[in-house]
């Protein structure tokens, strides 16, 4: 069984997207938060098993989070940084009372290419997705410039294809769409992987969109730039495939 976390209130309140920590002291202070159905002025107050507390905002019940979990649709154009001085960033299309939090994104993606981005307050979490060692496959679909991929060309990317500078690649795996477009599956991230994976074999990447990493899925509702938090059901799945324990109810 996983034992209990004790959570600041204030700390609740800002991970819950309320505002920064002296917003949220504030708001604590003018008597509009309630936990358990008693008002709370205290913002050092300590939540001892957030699973089984009912936590209210003018009324309405907030979910507890132990970490801050995001799934973001990257638009082309922003770097996957906390700040860069050419650049717009991808925190940028958060909210200002969430780019406190200290997040890990789960992969990197090029300036140029769209999709799916995880951003975590959990490094281990980050760090074991990203990892070689736990397989977790992500899939990118891709539009190129070139002749259509050949059964010989698959073969390459089966048995570990090798780049310009001899670097060796895992197995990937590839899902033919049309001439020019293909999904590809890979369980590393090296630094441009895809498109120099594409490159070896001759092809030019035009258009890179992540899809996936392991279970959990682009939402196609997310236009690009939107983001939402993940649900229970995509958290557990994430932990489970990292072999992480987590209370979940509690994530």
């Amino acid at each position: 069984m996983t034992e209990k976390t004790r959570l600041r209130l204030d700390r609740a309140l800002t991970k819950a997207g309320f505002g920064t920590r002296k917003e949220v002291r504030a708001l604590i202070k003018s008597k509009r938060v309630t936990v358990n159905d008693e008002i709370v002025t205290d913002h050092g107050f300590i939540i001892t098993d957030p699973a089984a507390t009912r936590v209210e905002v003018d009324g309405m019940q907030i979910t507890l989070r132990q970490h801050t979990h995001i799934m973001l649709n990257k638009p082309s154009g922003y770097l996957i940084a906390n700040k860069d001085s050419r650049y717009p960033v991808v925190l940028d299309l958060i909210p200002e009372e969430l780019r406190s939090l200290q997040f890990t994104s789960a992969g990197r993606l090029d300036r140029d290419a769209t999709g799916l981005i995880f951003l975590t307050t959990d490094g281990k979490l980050a760090h074991r997705l990203m990892s070689p060692k736990y397989q977790i496959k992500k899939t990118y679909y891709v539009v190129f410039l070139g002749n259509p991929i050949t059964a010989g060309d698959e073969e390459k990317f089966r048995s570990g294809l090798v780049l310009e500078d001899k670097t060796i690649c895992l197995p990937a795996e590839i899902e033919i769409l049309s001439d020019q477009e293909i999904l590809l599956t890979i369980t590393e991230g090296k630094y441009h992987q895809v498109k120099r994976m594409m490159q070896a074999v001759g092809r030019e990447v035009i258009n890179l969109q992540r899809r996936s990493i392991g279970d959990l899925q682009l939402d196609l509702e997310l236009a690009e730039g939107e983001y939402r938090y993940l649900s229970q059901d995509e958290l557990a799945t994430l932990y489970k495939d990292v072999n992480l324990d987590i209370n979940t109810e509690y994530l």
